[in-house]
């Protein structure tokens, strides 16, 4: 891999980190309820949460249980995948709708494309496999139309959807723009739930030793 694509797709991944995405929902919230489209709030923040407990429960799945496919290399779905493509098309569809506009649609169509390019960075940089973002992209997806369909009337534009800019900006600094340590958490919590000592990995899946049923020893409950 080249010097320019070093740089590039760690950019492009920060775009569907948590430590960004949420300041960009919360504009976006906050957009919603002063511009009194509370149903479509309600309805997206409902297909938002739906959408993130989907993306725990693969991972803690396999994580504490080795539930996962090695023939689709699947050990969860990608979270980066669908925080951008249920995120940055909510907000870009309300940022760029002129009056008298529910959403603008090149504006939802440019966050599905970048919820994509999301999902690429997540398999050029080695973490995630190609069946896990796609999933990410589709659960992302119908988030984005739950939102849609939702909203009944023409948004009113404001100022708080130009501070989401601040946060993203951040996404062109790889030392400043971290991540949440939301992988460390939900190991920690896969651990807590099956009992394991460790947590079931990609190399346990595709070695075949989840199948064979080949585990380490039990931690003890509520271990630290």
């Amino acid at each position: 891999m080249d010097v320019p694509s070093l740089r590039f797709w760690p950019v492009i991944t920060h775009l569907g980190s948590a430590g960004l995405m949420l300041p960009v929902a919360a504009m976006t919230v906050a957009g919603l309820w002063f511009s009194g489209r509370r149903a479509a709030l309600v309805a997206w923040l409902a297909a938002l949460v739906g959408g993130a407990a989907l993306v725990l429960a693969t991972k803690l799945a396999f994580m504490g249980w080795g539930v996962g496919s090695a023939a689709l290399d699947f050990t969860g779905i990608s979270g980066h995948t669908m925080l951008a493509s249920s995120i940055l098309p909510a907000w870009l569809g309300w940022l760029l709708a002129r009056y008298g506009q529910r959403f603008s649609a090149p504006g939802l169509i440019l966050g599905l494309l970048l919820g994509a390019l999301v999902a690429v960075s997540r398999v050029v940089l080695g973490a995630h496999s190609v069946s896990e973002v796609i999933f990410g992209w589709l659960v992302g997806t119908a988030v984005t139309l739950a939102a849609w369909h939702a909203l009944a009337g023409p948004l009113r534009w404001s100022r708080l959807s130009l501070l989401a800019l601040l946060p993203l900006s951040l996404s062109l600094s790889a030392t400043t723009a971290n991540y949440l340590p939301a992988y460390h958490w939900e190991q920690r919590v896969a651990i807590w739930l099956s009992g394991r000592a460790t947590p079931y990995t990609r190399t346990d899946l595709l070695g075949g030793r989840i199948q064979t049923g080949v585990r380490d020893a039990p931690a003890a409950r509520g271990r630290a």
